[in-house]
């Protein structure tokens, strides 16, 4: 009886992954980052996220100087010949 009650507890908690696994294509990834998040397994991808956003700042912010510095150089008059 302990046999049965196990594993209809395990069907319950398997049952959302297994749908998402045969309904999406991809399902089987989707299942997998779904249960590793709601287990807290994924934790460690805040601070990823937050060095990713501070490097893409940094590299942002080297690129809008270099190129204000290539702006600085002489401008010259157009003219329009009719």
């Amino acid at each position: 009886m302990d046999r049965l009650y196990e594993l209809s507890r395990l069907a319950q908690k398997a049952g959302p992954y297994l749908l998402l696994e045969m309904v999406l294509p991809g399902g089987t990834l989707i299942a997998l980052l779904l249960y590793l998040h709601q287990n807290g397994h994924l934790r460690f991808l805040g601070g990823a996220r937050r060095f990713a956003d501070d490097i893409g700042r940094r590299i942002g912010n080297d690129l809008e100087r270099t190129s204000l510095g290539w702006q600085t150089g002489p401008v010259w008059p157009v003219t329009m010949n009719h």
